[in-house]
């Protein structure tokens, strides 16, 4: 069992409550700290370990009682293991409370992880320093001495020692602050309830905020919401605080717990690596995730404002109130965050259409990544702090959250949030395991979820359901095996059976949703196959598989969509899983192609989201096959150049949102195709917009439009975007598409001044992969961004090695795209002479993903020729 296997701290002393005292020096970047820690002594021991890293470790004594303090004989630390090993002259009597006393000395680093800094320009455009924290999974202990483990819950006390002038926040309310002299003041902060290390948070620095509070009416009382920034942008955050107090009482009133802290703070950092941390009380964003300039961000940026907040903030239920026991079980905390953070943002923005757009962003990211060999298990067995960064996923999360989905529309609603709170409700305060969620919501709806959800969760991989119409037409048989991207599933690989709902529709069936469950290799389902005009399965998309027809139920879908009469997210399920079935071999590319011809008239955004996106991967491939690649583009063209077209460049009054995306999405995907009259007005608005007329493009076209321009421009289109990048009077949003757009460029010389500018000081740490994700899009350019990378190893290793988690974005971004066996022995060759052992994982999935695009490649590629030719391409 896994659980035995885990690299824990001994048990023999657990904490109960920490008074930390820390006081930043903004100047020196340097800090100084005690900590009191309130220990039990479980069993007889002469040391006690904790968990340390990159601190220097001053003195140490235990209280026991009245007694002396008994002084630490040797302070031993293991760097390997981030441990701290004191040791005691004479053994500690078991069932004895003690406290230990800790000083210590640590540095604000520039890591983005454990208590450091983050730069920022005050008002006069001067370079400054806040610190922060960022302590998932395993750097609390870069901060403080502690037990730095999940199930390791304690009390905090948090006093900050600051400069006058500076804010310092922490966890909970402040509960006094007193003069200390020199310019110093402390702020002591009340106790928190009993909670985690990687939980805990403070920030100080500069800072300016705007309050609102919630209404109370699930709450009980009106919890007072602050959105915190760096000087000069707090109106930003008003977005973000309206959506705070509305889905902080949502959450209150669907989960049945009040809201458990005086406070809610969130905060936007400069420098941050991930998107958010739900630190509780204390929510810490890249200013991206939280900041809204009303008039400039666009419509997609601030959705995602809404969705990151409302994922933050049902981790203050799911994760902070009750906490997974170890990594193994962090889709517990993440998946279901993915899940309700979603359901959060509909009930909000209803016109958002937020569980269509969950399709494409979450569950085909999810089926994209576990058709691989080397994905992993929702659950996934973890032994040391080491390995967690891994599993910061698409399948802990959006997997997790796609899992969550099926389950709670297959026992409905109402009985899965009676689960949930009867969970809540139970482990509070405490520590829980994926079989104490399965238990609560099988007692909610007398339906034995273990059963059938522990399939999904701790076995790898999906299911394909092949469909064949047996004789005489009111039936047909559904026989599922293991889907892999690579094709061929060998038997030892094909032993699990699905739990699968097999949801199917004919025209007109939508009122009685069948509750028929696949749950053997094969079985034989009632459908009207000869009298209906078209039977689907897995209506809505709900279920984690892909699906098989015959050839003759596939023309009769496509004959459905043509004529409108398929719902949106079973057309976005079909293409996607034709495009899929096409890659794996299930069938050929050239179906995948005919299929597309039934979509001209699709109007719906994320539909053409995901023929995007297929498209893309399919120029991807095909990017050194010479005389096919400009006929995809051409086949790309005649499908968006029409829409692009029809919709113009400018709104239309009262549009919504989505509309507005699909336009950009219009734009450049007829832009970068070659459509001449596209590529000669972005020129136009370009120019115009650079000129000093801002009303030429809206807040979504102008991504679209530095796409464009870049793509199909020169040198002058490329410093352009770049000048607006580096303008930090422009919406953050905005300044990172220009970023983001650069790597369009199709020049060799302007490719290496781009990779040169990412590694410099104007481009922020966590945003270099922004500057080069566009670079791969481009065949000739991979070369240059492999050769990039290999020259820039060892200094992004020492830049990232704290988030390692990073280098893996930076692999995929760097050699994902690749076909070709020489291509993938090659990369092989490279990571196995360095360690890799903190994104391996990538690195697998990263050659798997090249083998099996070659192999693709070299099945299809007559058939897509062919396929064109014949169509006039």
């Amino acid at each position: 069992d896994a659980v035995e296997e885990r690299e824990l701290l001994p048990t023999n002393v657990t904490p109960t409550h920490y008074d930390l005292l820390l006081a930043p020096n903004l100047e020196a970047l340097t800090y100084t700290g005690e900590v009191r820690i309130k220990v039990h002594i479980n069993e007889e021991t002469s040391e006690i370990v904790l968990h340390s890293n990159e601190l220097e470790l001053l003195k140490a004594a235990l209280i026991i009682g009245d007694e002396a303090p008994l002084q630490v004989s040797r302070i031993e630390l293991k760097k390997e293991d981030e441990t701290a090993h004191l040791h005691f002259e004479q053994p500690l009597a078991a069932g004895s409370n003690a406290t230990l006393f800790v000083s210590f000395h640590g540095v604000l680093n520039d890591l983005m992880v454990g208590f450091y800094r983050s730069k920022y320009k005050d008002a006069q455009g001067a370079e400054k320093f806040m610190a922060t924290t960022q302590f998932e999974p395993t750097d609390a202990r870069r901060a403080f001495p502690c037990w730095d483990e999940p199930m390791q819950k304690a009390t905090f006390g948090v006093t900050l020692r600051v400069s006058e002038g500076l804010t310092a926040l922490s966890n909970m309310d402040v509960a006094e602050t007193t003069n200390s002299g020199d310019g110093l003041k402390e702020v002591r902060f009340n106790i928190t309830p009993v909670m985690s290390t990687y939980l805990l948070a403070f920030v100080v620095g500069e800072l300016e905020y705007i309050e609102a509070h919630t209404s109370g009416k699930h709450n009980g009382r009106a919890i007072p919401c602050r959105v915190y920034t760096t000087p000069g942008k707090s109106a930003q955050g008003q977005f973000a605080l309206d959506v705070a107090v509305q889905v902080l009482e949502y959450f209150a009133d669907v989960f049945g717990i009040a809201y458990a802290l005086p406070k809610l703070d969130q905060i936007a950092i400069g420098d941050f690596e991930a998107g958010a941390m739900e630190n509780w009380g204390l929510v810490t964003y890249r200013e991206v995730a939280l900041l809204v300039d009303a008039a400039s961000t666009s419509s997609r940026a601030r959705q995602q404002v809404a969705y990151v907040v409302s994922h933050e903030l049902a981790h203050q239920w799911f994760g902070n109130l009750v906490t997974m026991e170890w990594w193994s079980e962090l889709w517990l905390n993440e998946g279901f965050a993915t899940w309700v953070g979603t359901l959060a943002v509909d009930h909000v923005f209803p016109e958002y259409h937020i569980w269509t757009q969950f399709l494409v962003d979450d569950l085909q990211r999810a089926l994209a990544l576990d058709a691989l060999r080397s994905s992993h298990p929702i659950q996934v067995p973890v032994r040391r702090s080491a390995e967690i960064s891994q599993i910061f996923d698409a399948i802990s999360y959006s997997k997790g959250g796609s899992a969550i989905r099926m389950l709670s529309s297959y026992i409905g609603l109402d009985s899965f949030f009676r689960g949930v709170r009867a969970y809540l409700q139970k482990h509070k305060y405490a520590n829980a395991s994926t079989q104490d969620l399965w238990r609560a919501l099988s007692d909610a709806s007398g339906v034995d979820v273990n059963e059938f959800m522990a399939i999904w969760t701790r076995t790898i991989g999906y299911p394909i359901l092949t469909v064949e119409e047996l004789p005489g037409g009111t039936q047909i048989q559904v026989r599922q095996n293991r889907y892999l991207s690579a094709g061929a599933v060998s038997d030892d690989e094909d032993q699990v059976l699905w739990w699968v709902p097999l949801r199917v529709a004919t025209p007109g069936s939508d009122a009685q949703r069948t509750t028929d469950v696949l749950t053997t290799r094969s079985a034989t389902v009632d459908v009207p196959v000869s009298t209906a005009k078209w039977y689907k399965l897995n209506q809505d998309t709900v279920g984690i598989y892909r699906v098989k027809y015959p050839p003759g139920a596939v023309a009769n879908l496509a004959a459905a969509i043509a004529a409108g009469e398929l719902e949106v997210n079973d057309r976005i399920g079909i293409i996607a899983d034709a495009a899929a079935l096409a890659s794996s071999g299930h069938s050929n590319t050239s179906d995948f192609l005919t299929l597309l011809r039934a979509y001209r008239n699709e109007t719906e955004l994320v539909v053409w989201q995901e023929i995007s996106l297929r498209l893309d991967v399919l120029q991807s491939v095909w990017a050194d096959e010479a005389d096919v690649i400009d006929k995809i583009r051409a086949l790309t063209q005649s499908l968006f150049s029409p829409l692009a077209k029809r919709l113009g460049w400018d709104a239309a009054a009262g549009e919504d949102s989505l509309n507005s995306r699909l336009r950009a999405l219009a734009i450049r995907y007829a832009g970068c195709s070659g459509d001449s009259a596209v590529v000669a007005e972005t020129k136009r608005r370009f120019d115009a917009f650079f000129g000093g007329d801002r009303s030429v493009f809206n807040t979504d076209t102008l991504r679209a439009a530095f796409v464009v321009a870049v793509r199909t421009g020169g040198r002058e289109e490329f410093t352009k975007v770049q000048e607006y990048y580096l303008d930090a009077a422009n919406p953050v949003d905005q300044q990172l598409a220009a970023l983001s757009s650069m790597g369009f460029t199709t020049d060799p010389e302007l490719l290496d001044e781009l990779f040169a500018f990412a590694l410099s000081d104007r481009v922020r740490n966590q945003d270099v992969h922004q500057a080069i994700m566009a670079v791969n899009t481009y065949g000739p350019s991979r070369a240059r961004l492999w050769q990039w990378y290999r020259d820039n190893y060892a200094l992004l290793a020492t830049r990232y090695r704290a988030s390692m988690s990073y280098m893996g974005i930076l692999v995929r971004l760097s050699v994902a795209e690749f076909t070709g066996a020489a291509r993938a022995d090659e990369v092989e060759a490279f990571f196995a002479a360095i360690n890799t052992s903190k994104f391996q994982r990538v690195v697998d999935q990263s050659l798997e993903k090249i083998r099996s695009n070659t192999r693709w490649l070299e099945k299809d590629r007559a058939d897509v020729a062919a396929w064109l030719a014949s169509n006039a391409y």
